[in-house]
């Protein structure tokens, strides 16, 4: 399991029996931490998941004493745990009951107790039980003909200590959870709370968390004395975020990043906003990039997102280019707890792709709770969507999503789901990928991921294979380039592709472009027409459909996958205007085969570096390939972000 760098912090007060995100001072003493997963980001149970909860214990137990007994007219906790789809620990008086989660194969909730939920429930005679002396482990049949009406029940042994759950299968009990441990539950008054009650004991935590924030802000704004912009989202913190801003320093301008993705509840939030607050909305419009960028990339992934590149990073580098020449204090609601990625971020800095706007977060060491605290303190119009059943807000076909979030999207906007749909299913049939690849999301993931397997195992009919799957990716997609044979002979390796590399008419994007890497010298061979690039650490061939090559040091992998990158913007370039943007001589124009650049050209890469097909697609597709290893795009001699940063540096682009 993945450790988490940070954790948030959460106490209960078991008097008024309410969650607290920082207790007073001198009541220190009177409240208690919550254990719960990490990282602990929990939020308040809102009316749908009441409704969830109510559906899935009746499920389970075919009555609703448990859902009186620990969640009726109780203010409850989520929150999120590692799961295959989605699952949320339920936290009821200080103590994790059990956990409700998505099933994709039954399509729907369920809901299953924890060990001190199991305790609490065998003890006050809640649920049925099942008594069983012998060696208790998972998928064990223990009872046959058993009559119960409850498909959930509690497995205790000879002297009634609670040992774990089994499943009521038309009779036949078999355990599915063993529990390792038994908490016994934190003593709470169990006393009924609201919002009102929420709200009223954390005062001080608000007032507390909210003047940090605020001393942050205008600490930063008078240090770095630049014009301040807010990325707002529709989303909660970045809601928080703004209103953080606007109490600190006044007006300021709003930043939308319009993916062309956005649920139209969200882009209607948008606007409310703007208009409630009297701002200038600046947008950042990707229009219809990614319908036509998925046709070259095919579709996204958790661990493929060119789709951030192209509908969300680009975007927002052009207006920002436009908007703000010379830089500006950018405000972002982002926070520890939502990423490992994030955990590990700083409060402030630089985005590589916009390296000239600096980033700063108010709100990083704020939990879900917190921020809803803060919304609801301060009666911010937040996206009616949370009160619909939507966990996440963003683009709706979001790979990072799960197919819990993705059943909310279908439901609400039956339409917009169908869009997507429509494209799966075109790919679907290009990657030779079986109906349960779109049911399953299996799409998700490109590479043969951990999480991706699990998922897998339940479905017979699916097989990993992902050699032909990158293949099928590139032979299908607009690029039509991929590489069919690699062999090597005479020290020299070889790469065969199904097409000629560098088409008649492709010529001069093609040895224009190398001539940018400064370090390369590049000659034609008038006989065979062969291209010839070498450096003092790789030499490399083309002729017609073949690349030959051989590698003198480690780092010239590097110069090998450079001519690649050239190559596949010559067949494949979407047209994004990335490397135009951050030229910094300003001397590249874009063609019907990619970019151009003229003299002078300062041969930074940054060109490269900045291009969501080299960056993405060739080293997440490509790469693997002609190296026979998926996580290729992890290898040591890869250009680092810091040279990266160092690049933007050096050429005066940041300071």
């Amino acid at each position: 399991m993945v450790s988490w760098p940070v954790r948030a912090t959460i106490y209960w007060d078991p008097i008024y029996n309410v969650p607290l995100i920082k207790p007073e001072p001198g009541n220190e003493d009177n409240v208690f931490k919550l254990r719960m997963t990490d990282p602990g980001d929990a939020r308040p149970g809102f009316i749908k998941d009441y409704e969830k909860l109510l559906m899935a214990i009746r499920y389970e137990f075919n009555d609703d004493a448990i859902y009186n007994r620990f969640i009726h007219n109780k203010f409850i906790l989520l929150n999120k745990v590692p799961h295959w789809d989605q699952m949320w620990e339920i936290i009821s008086s200080g103590n994790v009951i059990g956990q409700l989660f998505y099933d994709p194969f039954r399509g729907g909730w369920r809901f299953r107790l924890s060990s001190t939920g199991a305790l609490i429930a065998y003890e006050e005679n809640l649920v049925d039980y099942v008594t069983y002396d012998g060696f208790i482990r998972e998928k064990r049949i223990i009872r046959e003909n058993y009559s119960s009406s409850s498909r959930q029940v509690v497995v205790v042994d000879c002297k009634g200590k609670v040992r774990g759950l089994a499943e009521n299968i038309d009779g036949t009990v078999v355990i599915t959870k063993v529990f390792k441990y038994i908490h016994r539950p934190r003593e709470t008054s169990e006393r009924n709370a609201n919002l009102h009650d929420v709200l009223k004991h954390n005062k001080y935590g608000l007032y507390y968390f909210e003047s940090r924030a605020k001393a942050f802000l205008y600490s930063m704004s008078e240090k770095v004395g630049k014009e301040v912009v807010v990325s707002y989202s529709g989303g909660k913190d970045s809601l928080t975020a703004l209103h953080l801003t606007l109490e600190t320093l006044g007006d300021v301008k709003l930043l939308f990043n319009d993916t062309g993705l956005e649920l139209p509840d969200t882009v209607s939030n948008v606007d409310s906003i703007a208009d409630r607050y009297g701002l200038e909305k600046v947008v950042a419009s990707a229009g219809n990039a990614f319908w036509d960028a998925v046709e070259i990339f095919g579709p996204p992934g958790k661990d493929y997102r060119w789709c951030c590149k192209i509908v969300k990073l680009v975007p927002l580098a052009r207006i920002a280019r436009h908007k703000w020449p010379s830089g500006a204090l950018n405000i972002v609601g982002q926070r520890a707890y939502e990423s490992i990625d994030r955990a590990k971020s700083p409060r402030v800095w630089r985005n590589r792709w916009i390296p000239h706007l600096l980033s700063i977060t108010p709100i990083q060491e704020w939990s879900q709770l917190h921020i809803w605290l803060y919304i609801f303190e301060h009666k911010l119009p937040y996206n009616k969507l949370y009160d619909l059943g939507f966990e996440r807000l963003g683009c709706y076909m979001c790979p990072s999503s799960t197919l819990a979030e993705f059943n909310e999207v279908k439901r609400t906007y039956p339409n917009l789901w169908q869009k997507w749909i429509d494209v799966l299913e075109q790919w679907r049939k290009r990657l030779s990928q079986p109906q349960e690849w779109i049911k399953y999301g299996l799409w998700r993931w490109l590479t043969p991921a951990v999480a991706k397997q699990r998922l897998a195992i339940k479905i017979p009919s699916y097989k990993i294979d992902w050699i032909k799957e990158y293949r099928l990716r590139l032979l299908n997609s607009r690029i039509n380039l991929t590489p069919i044979e690699h062999k090597e002979a005479n020290n020299w390796k070889y790469l065969v592709f199904n097409k000629d590399l560098v088409p008649d008419t492709a010529q001069q994007q093609f040895s224009t472009n190398i001539r940018m890497l400064k370090h390369l010298t590049i000659s034609r061979n008038k006989d065979t027409l062969s291209w010839s690039i070498i450096s003092s650490k790789a030499e490399v061939i083309i002729d017609k459909n073949t690349v030959k090559y051989r590698i003198h040091e480690e780092k010239g992998i590097e110069d090998l996958i450079d001519v690649l990158k050239i190559i596949y913007r010559i067949h494949g370039c979407a047209r994004c205007i990335s490397c135009v943007i951050w030229c910094p001589m300003n001397v590249i124009r874009l063609t019907s085969q990619g970019p151009l650049p003229k003299i002078p050209c300062s041969g930074c890469r940054l060109c490269l570096e900045v291009c969501p097909l080299a960056d993405v697609l060739v080293e997440k597709i490509l790469v693997p390939l002609i190296t026979g290893n998926a996580k290729a795009w992890k290898r040591s001699t890869k250009y680092r972000r810091e040279e990266v940063i160092e690049s933007f540096r050096a050429l005066g682009l940041i300071p």
